[in-house]
């Protein structure tokens, strides 16, 4: 019996891993059919290397880009690397925050022993928090930044 229980969660073991073998390679499809039309790419293939432009004709089959020259003809299967241009709101709002705190804090008179009124301090701490998030995503809108989409 026990030699048996062995081979067969042997077996076991081998169909598990080869299924899961199949399902780990990146799926290319589906980053590429999410783009929009004139959405500014990045790509790297291993024929052309790295291009980046706007993106012309999005499809399924073949991206077309707009660059210096004419436009650019890939195959969405020749795409190795993916990337979409967006912003840096999200990193702005946090470093944004941290700094309106800190400033806040420095304001109410944190950690000094004559600080009374509780509430003005939480409100003055809540509003250096909320506006230094503001002019942080303000900021970060104004920095580009790369966002990886395939692989």
């Amino acid at each position: 019996m026990a030699p048996l229980l062995a081979v067969a969660a042997s077996l076991t073991i081998l169909v598990l891993a080869a299924s899961a073998a199949a399902q780990t390679g990146p799926v290319r499809r589906p980053a590429i059919e999410a783009l929009g039309d004139s959405q500014c790419v990045r790509l790297a293939t291993s024929d052309l290397g790295r291009r980046q432009g706007r993106l012309l004709e999005p499809g399924a089959a073949e991206l077309v880009l707009a660059t210096d020259g004419e436009p650019l003809r890939i195959p969405a299967t020749s795409v190795d690397a993916l990337w979409t241009e967006g912003t840096s709101c999200k990193q702005g709002a946090v470093v944004g925050a941290i700094l309106g705190l800190g400033v806040a804090a420095g304001a109410a008179g944190f950690g000094e022993e004559d600080v009374e009124q509780t509430e003005l301090w939480v409100a003055c701490l809540g509003i250096g928090t909320a506006g230094g998030a503001v002019v942080g995503t303000i900021f970060g809108a104004a920095i580009p930044r790369w966002k990886r989409r395939y692989p």
